[in-house]
């Protein structure tokens, strides 16, 4: 029944281990479109169209800044562009190192009052000198956001469910312990022993198998999401992944949840059974 708890606690924990990352990758896909912004103007690099002058770039500032429809607009040149990809994409240092900062145009990230205002920016500025194009992904942010609470949603439901069994597995596991051990327990109450001082063995027997159940949930997650994610970047190396630094991050709450179900699960237990 042991080894049962801890089976449960490992795949309700890489269940929510895996809800985890799943939120944070949507994040990064989020970010990599348009973080916090509604609107990305795309500045000539002689690439396209011929290079935006500093003139020509004032200008176009000046009138975004005049822009009723406009809340803030701030100019990204080609390094902080850089800058940006380097964060985004810090767990695929092979794609970093094929980028230089002049590959990246320089931009205006927008703000709008009201993001139904975006057409009559692309109709203004999109034929601007020194504009190679004017870009919006709110769609596109949102159906990736749609299709990721799917999933996380999913995962998330699957392992409170999990979740619920190891507790209850937990609990049965004490019960039979504690049933096992009736003539042992019943000469200490004897001899004075409190209740909390015989269920304390049994409940640290719970806690050390939701522990061990959670580290090994953790070590499969370290294993394969980046077997996994390195897979899929394979395929589409411009999307940013998830990495190490977000599954460590996930390793302290895994413990901490499998550790509260224990101790409710033994606390319920031990309360049921103080008089064994």
């Amino acid at each position: 029944m042991t080894i049962s708890v801890v089976l449960a606690v490992v795949v309700s924990m890489a269940l929510f281990g895996g809800s985890f990352l799943m939120t944070k990758q949507v994040d990064r896909l989020s970010s990599l479109f348009i973080g916090q912004i509604d609107t990305l103007i795309y500045l000539c690099d002689g690439r396209e169209c011929p290079e935006i002058t500093e003139a020509q770039r004032l200008a176009l500032e000046q009138e975004l800044l005049n822009e009723p429809h406009v809340v803030t607009a701030t100019y990204i040149d080609k390094q902080a562009a850089y800058e940006r990809f380097v964060e985004l994409f810090e767990n695929q240092p092979d794609l970093v190192e094929t980028v230089v900062p002049e590959a990246l145009p320089a931009s205006y990230d927008i703000k709008l009052t009201d993001p139904d205002k975006f057409e009559l920016v692309l109709s203004k500025y999109s034929d601007w000198p020194g504009v190679e194009s004017v870009f919006d992904q709110r769609e596109i942010v949102d159906q990736i956001q749609s299709v990721g609470s799917v999933f996380q949603v999913g995962s998330l439901a699957i392992a409170i469910v999990q979740l619920i069994a190891a507790g209850v597995l937990v609990t049965m596991t004490i019960q039979v312990t504690a049933f096992a051990r009736r003539d042992q327990t019943a000469i200490m109450k004897l001899v004075g022993a409190s209740n909390w001082y015989i269920g304390l063995p049994f409940m640290l027997e719970g806690i050390i198998a939701c522990l061990v159940g959670a580290l090994i949930a953790w070590g499969v997650l370290w294993v394969l999401v980046p077997i996994g994610t390195g897979f899929v970047s394979e395929q589409i190396p411009w999307v940013p992944f998830v990495g190490t630094k977000d599954i460590l991050r996930a390793g302290p709450l895994l413990v901490l949840i499998a550790t509260a179900v224990a101790v409710v699960s033994s606390t319920i237990a031990l309360y049921r059974h103080a008089d064994v």
